[in-house]
Order: C-alpha cells, then sequence, then structure tokens
C-alpha cells in the first residue's frame, strides 16, 4: 500500500502548497470563466419549449379512446342505425390521432418532421371537422339512452382531439413561419 505524507490543513493561496517554500505556487488551481459564452440555440427550441408533447400525449390517448368506442360502436350497433357506424367515424379519427401524436412526440428527436406534423395535424382536423358534422345530424335525442350517451361521448372527445389540433397546427404554423424569415 503506498503511503504518503502530506499536510491536510487548509491553506490559504498565497502560502505555497504544503508548507514548503521551494513550490512555485498552489497544488490546487481554480479557474473561473471571465464571461458567461450563449450556448447554441437548438432546432425549433421556442416551440419545443411550448410542450408540443403534452398536447400529443393527449391527442395519442384521445384517439385511443375514440378508436377503442368506435370498435364497441362497431361491434354492438347496426351499420345502418347511424353515419357513425356506416363511416366508422372515431376508428379514423382514432387513428389519425394517435398517428398524428406519435409524429408530433418524435419532433424532439427529428425536427425535420414539423412539415409532417404540421399536414398530419391539418388532415386529422379536417376529417374530424367532416366527423363532428356527421355526429351533429346523428345525434337524436328520442333514440337508445345507451346510444345516445355514447354518441355524445364520442362528439366530445373528436371535439377536444380537434382543439388540440388546432392549437398544435398554429404552433407549427408559427415555427415554420419564423423558421423561412
Amino acid at each position: 500500500m503506498a503511503k504518503a505524507d502530506i499536510a491536510m490543513e487548509i491553506q490559504r493561496h498565497e502560502e505555497p502548497a504544503g508548507g514548503r517554500r521551494d513550490d512555485e505556487g498552489p497544488l490546487i488551481k481554480y479557474y473561473r470563466a471571465s464571461e458567461a459564452l450563449p450556448g447554441t440555440v437548438p432546432v425549433l427550441h421556442g416551440l419545443l419549449r411550448k410542450g408540443p408533447a403534452t398536447c400529443a400525449a393527449v391527442q395519442i390517448s384521445s384517439g385511443i379512446l375514440s378508436l377503442g368506442i368506435g370498435v364497441v360502436f362497431a361491434a354492438s350497433f347496426a351499420i345502418n342505425n347511424n353515419l357513425l357506424t356506416l363511416f366508422r367515424v372515431p376508428i379514423m379519427t382514432g387513428i389519425m390521432f394517435v398517428v398524428a401524436g406519435v409524429l408530433s412526440n418524435l419532433l424532439y428527436k427529428s425536427p425535420g418532421l414539423l412539415q409532417t406534423c404540421f399536414i398530419a395535424n391539418i388532415s386529422c382536423l379536417v376529417v374530424s371537422g367532416v366527423g363532428v358534422i356527421l355526429l351533429a345530424v346523428d345525434l337524436h335525442p328520442g333514440q337508445d339512452q345507451i346510444q345516445y350517451k355514447m354518441e355524445v361521448l364520442v362528439l366530445c372527445v373528436t371535439l377536444m382531439d380537434m382543439l388540440i389540433a388546432a392549437v398544435l397546427i398554429y404552433w407549427f404554423y408559427r415555427e415554420n413561419r419564423d423558421h423561412k424569415q
């Protein structure tokens, strides 16, 4: 085992190290930056600071919910009863929102997907708009209570998805516009 005989008391910077006079200076030197240099700003910093990943996570979870409700509708009710099951609105919107949410979450890893996310969210908004119109036409308070409540639930989830997609579209549009300038 190695052994060293070094004094372990606290020393001032003016004193020579170890109390010996033949050393040139202290053993420990402290370096401080004289001025802070600004770091490089990452790509899409302004957009990613707003938190599109949170909106994308909500978009994915509500898309999964919409997809599940669509599968229940397709399995439980007759296809000729209403436009909701005929056109498979919740299934289509659910799949589209899951895909758009995953793409929006991938913006952190690859900022080049910004235009793809923008287009995916616009297509989700358009399909959901058509779906909301079909759902509004289908709502009849006199029909089966369970079916009516499920249609209202699908309508609420679709409207929430549309709101999230509109916010993401606005953020992506502003980021595209700022990058072009």
